[in-house]
């Protein structure tokens, strides 16, 4: 959904964001505490840091959880930040993970935000302030909440080191200031406005390194917020928190962005972030064609309970091994996911199977047995196709009674029946869902075009 999309590009943002809270600190009650932490960060000049957000939610058909783990270097003369870490999702019980680097630096009068995601360096242009803002206003911010915090009686550990602690609440306005701009536009996607935004309150902890009276951790509870605001658009929100630890100070070098980011990035013309396959409408009409009737092979099952799946002229049913689907004519992405991958006893781990034009289906592998094993060794328990991913030809995947990319709604709903679960919705179109009535982990589910009224993903599923 596009409205997760967003919320992947905001932990993004987040995540380029999190030099600004360098500034907090110093006596034994919250104002000094709060007050000198201010002062002391002000002299700072770098920061080491780790930045983790999570996000879990759902909106009654499917659920997604959202997380980010980054560390990070900020310099404040000149003005810039440096990320390295990993983006991952959860989707509908398919996980998904990739590496991520982020620089932040200003050009003129403009910063710029280089971010490499799967071998591609993208580039994102905001004016003066909209990336960094303002870090000295933000500390002020924190010293007047000092009443609304309690300092814990005991010092607790961060980064081997010993800290006070302070547990309280900040509201909306100081906490959109601190995570920017990009986070109040992607909350509009929910209802939730500026307005909103400022009558809410964030739990809050706020640890601070005794020997320096610098930050030490910042961490936000925003689960009980956020959860209430959210309900009117449909999401549910289970968990939600951001987590920053500074690990140390005044040791970061100049951050140069690398010649190859900047020769090659494209222009991104918005915040970054992960370009997912959906499981709504892809944007362009253009890319849903119609399906060219078909005449489906010998072994494909008329009901999406066989579980097969014609991929060009094999029939496979799932689950099935690596070399079932590879005699089906697709190979293994090693690029994303190398051969001798380890899966843990009970895990899952998504990989891409490709043809030569470079078209490719999405699948889950599981390990059942109660060791690790390498990938290869792995059952394949679900085949995902969408047509983002077809486009150049070369690739043919046939779901139970015909049904495939392109398909219309009603011969969908004509071959399967009344699903299980549906989430209809003009704008992004419809979802269906059908569900298995074994112990293990089994369904189908569909996604249409809101403008053609064509199927544009199918995900079949059977861990056997």
């Amino acid at each position: 959904m596009k409205k997760q999309k967003r919320l992947v590009a905001l932990g993004l943002t987040a995540a380029m964001a999190a030099g600004l809270i360098s500034g907090c600190a110093t006596k034994a009650t919250p104002e000094n505490l709060l007050r000198d932490m201010q002062k002391n960060a002000e002299k700072t000049e770098s920061a080491l840091l780790n930045f983790k957000m999570e996000m879990a939610m759902g909106d009654g058909t499917t659920d997604v959880s959202l997380g980010m783990d980054m560390n990070m270097e900020t310099t404040t003369e000149p003005e810039a930040s440096h990320g390295k870490g990993t983006v991952s999702i959860n989707m509908g019980g398919m996980d998904f993970s990739v590496e991520t680097e982020t620089y932040s630096v200003q050009e003129d009068d403009e910063y710029v935000t280089y971010t490499l995601m799967e071998d591609q360096w993208t580039k994102e242009a905001a004016d003066d302030g909209e990336i960094t803002g303002e870090v000295d206003s933000i500390a002020d911010n924190v010293e007047e909440y000092a009443d609304q915090f309690v300092l814990a009686d005991d010092l607790v550990t961060v980064n081997d080191k010993q800290c006070f602690e302070l547990t309280g609440e900040l509201d909306g306005d100081l906490f959109s200031e601190m995570m920017q701009a990009d986070l109040t536009d992607s909350l509009a996607g929910y209802g939730i406005d500026e307005e909103t935004l400022s009558d809410m309150v964030f739990p809050c902890t706020i640890d601070i390194y005794k020997d320096s009276i610098l930050p030490a951790r910042l961490y936000f509870d925003m689960t009980e917020s956020m959860a209430p605001a959210l309900e009117d658009s449909g999401v549910t929100v289970s968990e939600c928190y951001v987590d920053m630890t500074f690990m140390e100070y005044d040791t970061v070098e100049e951050i140069t962005v690398p010649e190859e980011a900047v020769s090659s990035a494209a222009d991104s013309g918005a915040s970054g972030g992960l370009d997912l396959p959906q499981d709504n409408t892809y944007g362009d009409e253009s890319v849903v064609k119609p399906a060219e009737p078909v005449e489906p092979a010998s072994g494909l099952g008329d009901s999406w309970e066989s579980y097969t799946v014609q991929i060009n002229d094999t029939v496979i049913t799932l689950p099935c091994t690596i070399s079932d689907l590879e005699a089906a004519g697709v190979k293994l992405d090693t690029e994303y996911t190398p051969a001798d991958y380890i899966v843990n006893a009970g895990e899952y781990e998504l990989a891409w199977f490709k043809v030569d034009s470079g078209d490719y289906i999405m699948v889950n592998v599981v390990n059942t047995g109660s060791e690790p094993k390498e990938i290869k060794n792995c059952l394949v328990s679900s085949v995902y196709a969408d047509a983002y991913s077809m486009t150049e030809g070369g690739l043919t995947v046939i779901f139970p009674g015909g049904i495939q990319i392109g398909t219309p709604e009603a011969d969908l709903l004509a071959a399967y029946g009344e699903a299980d679960d549906a989430y209809e919705d003009e704008e992004y179109g419809n979802s269906y869902y059908w569900y298995g009535d074994d112990a293990g982990v089994s369904g189908f589910n569909a996604s249409i075009d809101p403008e053609t009224g064509l199927i544009v993903s199918l995900n079949i599923e059977n861990e056997g």
